[in-house]
């Protein structure tokens, strides 16, 4: 049997066991995070201003100088905030945007930051709209810098988006830690007319609806102003902050409500359970309280998944219910921090790192919020019910028969890095290359599939972000430290969802498939898009770390050209019997050596054949192989991919 704790027994124990000085931190909850308001694309344009402010992190104990400010600073530490033109009242974490899917979304974003800051030098930034599938040119990346002093920059464009979470930073090249830990960055919600689930679910804003933005703070003293400022370099930030406060709680009613978790961290992963006590043990299940998982970065997930404790990176979202109905006003639950179950290869975990650093850089505390349960507002409508639900995925993401391409990209450290500037450094990478603005690293045919292949060949954890789509993740082989292979089951890890940012543990080989389908460009690095680890001090390392670009093109050199033999120039490639009951050939020649790799249509490697040079019939093991269809892909020595289906029966 569980026991219900009231948030004023909770209170009468800590005054009985906590001394003064561990009163004002966790697990004292004292602080009201702050909801956003929301604004509404339908209504017209929206404008958003940046600006310099002052920001108290621990507003409750008014004798915190080191997160509220020193005497110098009775409004609170420097920050940089988005705000509405003209508007002072939010300081930290920008408003909520409303999009509507299909319907025009029109920006102004207005760069007022002073043109030097003692918060951190540079002053021009930019604005992504992160998740979000829109042209190159609004895409908010490094190509899309805006002005200090006024500087201002219009994103107009249609949203294609359906049903989803996504959120609004920085992304200024060797910037975009500074200005989002200074406080840039806000929440965006994507509502679609024809959603059937919505209705069912939790839907008022800021009753039963919560963004909930999970990050943590550093602070330094400098002793010539007798200031505190928040850290923008690398470092170590331990604490808790949740919308902007520390020691943070929320109101609830009891009935059931929807949380829009945010990992905004800027370098750590999290993993959050819900309980009714601070600290008892989350390795105990019955000490947890289970909540659905309702939706990934980009949408609803295929069908929902009960959790007691689930995974997130820097940058992803995860949409949950919470089942309050049986709660009454008074009682407490925790959001918990379960950091001490992430092993150390996560950056975030207690443990030590099994990679380079040192690791053990967890934010304190083992909740990250108290959640209160209130009486309801006037003229509430709950939900009290939860109806589950089972859709399929999107059908550009439904199959893989006609891939039109396949990509490796290796997640690696490297001991020596040679930069643009002839700079050697060490550091991770993707495809040992550095990032460079004026290199295109990937061209896309606009309307086509592909299959991406990420492999974590590091000891870290590193979040694969990509821009302009969500994809679904086909399959994850992760090798032990035995070398033995495993598939993973995706439904187990909420990887049931469309993604756009995905925590890539070490040894693993993940498949996703995106579908590239509309806003085309001409092949050209200043509108391109961008894909990187989502932890900002490998993003934004000196010398490029681990980011790189490509393009979406319409260009002719994707179109069918219109011969009357199109397959006259191909190699022949033949393969035969089709259907097969085992035996299988294929025939062509090489003069070289080549691979033919049978793929199943989830993107996973079934067999690898490395061929020395041959000129006609091969035939090849297929012991073993299950019936079904499968690609059969040759990778000629000069870099050509054909491919042919393949049935076994």
């Amino acid at each position: 049997m569980k026991f219900r704790f009231t948030y004023l027994q909770v209170m009468l124990a800590l005054l009985c066991t906590y001394s003064t000085t561990t009163l004002f931190s966790q697990p004292f909850f004292f602080n009201e995070a702050p909801i956003p308001p929301i604004v509404s694309a339908v209504d017209g344009l929206i404008e958003l201003e940046i600006t310099q402010t002052n920001h108290k992190f621990n507003p409750g104990d008014p004798d915190d100088e080191m997160l509220n400010g020193t005497a110098n600073q009775p409004d609170g530490l420097g920050t940089w905030v988005y705000n509405l033109p003209g508007q002072t009242n939010l300081t930290f974490l920008g408003p909520t945007l409303k999009w509507t899917t299909n319907s025009p979304v029109n920006i102004r974003v207005i760069n007022s930051l002073p043109a030097s800051s003692t918060l951190t030098p540079i002053t021009t930034t930019t604005t992504h709209w992160h998740g979000a599938e829109l042209p190159a040119q609004f895409d908010g990346g490094p190509h899309q810098p805006i002005a200090s002093e006024g500087g201002f920059w219009d994103v107009d464009f249609m949203n294609l988006d359906s049903a989803c979470t996504m959120w609004y930073h920085p992304h200024l090249h060797n910037q975009t830690l500074p200005h989002v830990q200074l406080g840039l960055s806000g929440i965006i919600i994507s509502e679609q007319p024809s959603d059937q689930i919505r209705p069912t679910l939790p839907r008022t804003y800021g009753i039963d609806d919560i963004p909930i933005v999970l990050g943590e703070q550093g602070v330094t003293f400098d002793s010539i102003t007798n200031e505190y400022m928040v850290i923008t370099e690398k470092g170590r930030r331990p604490v808790n902050i949740v919308n902007g406060v520390t020691n943070p709680y929320i109101e609830l009613p009891a009935h059931m409500v929807r949380l829009r978790i945010l990992n905004g961290s800027t370098r750590k992963g999290v993993m959050f359970g819900l309980s009714q006590s601070y600290d008892s043990d989350p390795n105990i299940d019955s000490n947890l309280e289970s909540y659905q998982v309702i939706a990934t970065d980009g949408g609803y997930t295929l069908e929902p998944n009960t959790r007691l404790r689930h995974l997130m990176g820097p940058g992803a979202r995860t949409e949950i219910v919470l089942d309050l109905t049986n709660y009454i006003p008074g009682d407490v639950l925790y959001l918990r921090n379960l950091a001490k179950l992430m092993p150390g290869y996560i950056v975030g975990s207690p443990a030590a790192s099994t990679g380079p650093g040192q690791g053990m850089d967890v934010t304190e505390g083992e909740a990250f919020l108290q959640i209160r349960i209130v009486p309801d507002p006037p003229f509430y409508s709950p939900v009290d019910t939860f109806t589950p639900w089972s859709i399929d995925w999107d059908p550009s993401l439904r199959d893989t028969t006609d891939v039109y391409r396949r990509r490796d990209k290796d997640l690696v450290f490297m001991e020596q890095i040679i930069t643009n500037q002839g700079d050697t450094l060490r550091g991770f990478t993707i495809d040992s290359t550095t990032y460079d603005i004026n290199v295109i690293n990937d061209t896309i045919c606009v309307d086509t599939k592909e299959i991406w292949t990420i492999n974590n060949e590091s000891h870290v954890a590193h979040p694969f972000h990509i821009h302009k789509i969500f994809f679904r993740i086909l399959g994850i082989d992760s090798t032990g430290v035995d070398g033995t292979v495993h598939q993973l089951d995706l439904r187990e890890r909420d990887f049931n969802g469309p993604k756009d940012d995905v925590l890539v543990l070490p040894g693993w080989r993940l498949r996703f498939l995106g579908s590239f389908d509309d806003y085309p460009s001409a092949i050209d690095p200043s509108l391109t898009y961008m894909y990187h680890c989502h932890i900002l001090t490998h993003e934004d390392a000196e010398g490029g770390g681990m980011m790189h670009q490509f393009v979406v093109t319409d260009d002719p050199a994707c179109e069918v050209t219109d011969l009357e033999e199109p397959v006259a120039e191909e190699i022949p490639f033949k393969v035969y019997p089709v259907p097969s009951w085992g035996e299988l050939n294929v025939e062509t020649q090489s003069d070289q050596r080549s691979t033919i790799r049978m793929l199943d249509l989830q993107g996973r490697v079934m067999r690898e054949y490395q061929l020395p040079p041959f000129s006609g019939r091969v035939s090849l093991d297929t012991e073993g192989i299950p019936p079904g269809l499968y690609l059969l892909n040759w990778r000629t020595a000069d870099g050509q991919m054909l491919t042919r289906k393949v049935v076994f029966q």
